[in-house]
């Protein structure tokens, strides 16, 4: 169904405004000609991030799960406080790997990180979560929790090329993400994995985040896109593709 998904949400409530969950994260299924369109359009009105200034850079995620799959499930379910635990890296050959932790609250979203050495990863990806206990900070400690609380084991692989734009007004950064790839694998390091194309390998996801608001003049322009609401997240569509 296409749509003028870009109507303005409801700010929270000024005493809310303090809890963790503080990003606005919105995200649409586009057609490749849609996707060229939009990227024409944000050339014209934002500049790259640095990352994205020469072209597309390649993110790989190793995501865990429950025993239950307890995450996935309450994505399906619609529950509204969920969280996502995942091992990025933009190169096979990086020696540190981020370990994030993403929350969610109805479409507000945290994420809380820290780096792990390739050693420390393999060893969480072999089932050993004593490695975040290295690091005393707020972050290794959020991330123990998960895994103590809930022995996680990793359960989707997911790879993509993305185009960064951002904007310092209420932290804007938008992203298309094309070439979106999964496996059911563990190979976090593996350049070769084989990979099937989420979404028919030909669809290019954009999110837009954004702090208490997205600029009139931004959602005025995105409006002109078109594109398809998501509903549901990289890891949520690979999951139904690869199980």
């Amino acid at each position: 169904m296409k749509l003028n998904p870009w109507k303005t949400p409801p700010l929270r409530a000024m005493g809310e405004a303090a809890l963790a969950v503080d990003r606005h994260e919105e995200k649409f299924l586009l057609t490749p000609g849609e996707a060229a369109y939009a990227q024409r359009l944000l050339d014209g009105l934002l500049r790259r991030d640095s990352y994205s200034a020469a072209g597309a850079y390649y993110i790989r995620s190793l995501y865990f799960d429950t025993p239950g799959d307890g995450d996935y499930m309450d994505k399906v379910l619609g529950v509204s406080d969920r969280r996502k635990v995942r091992l990025r890296l933009y190169d096979t050959d990086a020696p540190r790997v981020r370990l994030e932790l993403k929350e969610k609250s109805g479409s507000y979203s945290h994420k809380t990180g820290l780096w792990l050495s390739r050693e420390e990863a393999e060893a969480l990806i072999a089932g050993d979560a004593s490695v975040l206990l290295r690091q005393d900070t707020a972050a290794a400690r959020r991330a123990w929790t998960q895994f103590a609380r809930m022995p996680r084991r990793p359960a989707a692989l997911i790879d993509y090329e993305r185009t960064a734009w951002t904007m310092p007004v209420e932290r804007v950064r938008i992203t298309l993400d094309s070439h979106v790839r999964a496996a059911r694998s563990s190979a976090l390091f593996d350049p070769h994995v084989p990979m099937l194309g989420v979404h028919s390998g030909e669809a290019v996801i954009l999110e837009v985040k954004y702090d208490r608001y997205l600029p009139g003049y931004i959602r005025q322009a995105l409006s002109t896109i078109g594109g398809q609401g998501m509903s549901i997240s990289k890891y949520a569509a690979a999951r139904e593709m690869l199980y």
